[in-house]
């Protein structure tokens, strides 16, 4: 078994056919055949059932996957942690985190680390907090912007910036609205492994308020576009609305509700001076949103909120992301 061939095997299974993996490694398919071939030879065991639509794992090949992809990963680290010793920041960083986050600082972020950072490559992957949390723990992130209500000790965190959540309904309204008011709507929230659940029924915890959840949807845009047709509301962040839901916002009060992010890598295995570096230009870029209000609702970790005896200001739009 070599390095060559647990890539191959690792590309054959991920694209589910020996042509694809073949076009995508750049490589002529009997090549790629030929290397499955000897590394089915060298275990004594079928890998892939073959057929005319392509291939499948056995049980052998994904017991082998799972190994596959541990031993690459520490392969691309190994690569990572060597090109930091000659001072350049090379390769790819992936940063994960919800969606209306990751529109907001993917393109500061991407325009900062292409101008001082030529040779390093930026990749964003986007969920909500729960998924973005098991992506970290199993590995699939270098750092991950998650909420504070999900953190665990398998993560190394930092808070990076406190976020306005914001009560949205077809209906709108004049004013703020206490957490009590809220607890009288019909909601639809993401489910109740999620950062934003977590956070909204704790509050609703602590004063003793029931929710009435009618609907539990995992997708922020879904639930946006839900809440605009009627009946049902929601609690969502400030940055996350856009122009079609900003007029049907309302800052909530009595208390005022707000989610700490935190900046998050893996306990589990060594930050690279490269993924640091990244860290650093990602703090920047957060400040500059905060800072210049591109971040709507957004504050320094310890900032207390602004006045809630008032209507919320009209927020700037975000960057747009194409």
């Amino acid at each position: 078994m070599d390095i060559k061939q647990l890539r191959y095997f690792q590309k054959v299974a991920d694209a589910g056919s020996v042509s694809r993996a073949a076009a995508a490694l750049s490589v002529a398919q009997p090549a790629v055949s030929r290397q499955i071939a000897n590394l089915e030879d060298s275990l004594g065991t079928a890998l892939f059932f073959r057929n005319g639509r392509g291939v499948k794992l056995t049980d052998a090949g994904a017991q082998l996957y799972g190994h596959a992809n541990a031993i690459l990963e520490s392969i691309r680290q190994a690569e990572r942690d060597v090109r930091d010793t000659v001072g350049v920041a090379r390769g790819t960083i992936v940063i994960g985190s919800t969606p209306s986050i990751v529109r907001l600082i993917a393109p500061p972020l991407l325009s900062a680390v292409e101008q001082r950072h030529p040779e390093l490559a930026l990749e964003f992957t986007e969920g909500l907090s729960g998924y973005v949390n098991e992506w970290l723990s199993n590995g699939l992130l270098d750092i991950a912007i998650i909420h504070d209500a999900t953190r665990t000790q398998h993560f190394l965190t930092e808070p990076l910036l406190r976020e306005d959540l914001v009560f949205l309904s077809k209906k709108g309204g004049e004013g703020p609205i206490t957490l009590a008011e809220v607890a009288e709507h019909d909601l639809i929230l993401p489910r109740k492994a999620h950062g934003l659940r977590l956070h909204v029924e704790r509050a609703a915890a602590q004063m003793r308020l029931a929710l009435s959840v009618r609907a539990e949807v995992d997708s922020m845009n879904v639930i946006k576009h839900l809440v605009a047709q009627g009946p049902l509301a929601t609690v969502v962040p400030r940055g996350a609305l856009d122009p079609s839901t900003r007029e049907l916002a309302r800052t909530i009060v009595d208390p005022p509700m707000a989610r700490l992010l935190l900046l998050a890598t893996s306990s589990q295995r060594p930050v690279s001076q490269t993924t640091r570096l990244v860290i650093q230009e990602l703090k920047l870029a957060v400040r500059n949103l905060t800072e210049t209000g591109q971040w709507p609702g957004a504050r320094r970790p310890n900032e207390p909120p602004a006045s809630q005896s008032a209507p919320p200001a009209k927020a700037s739009s975000p960057p747009h992301v194409a």
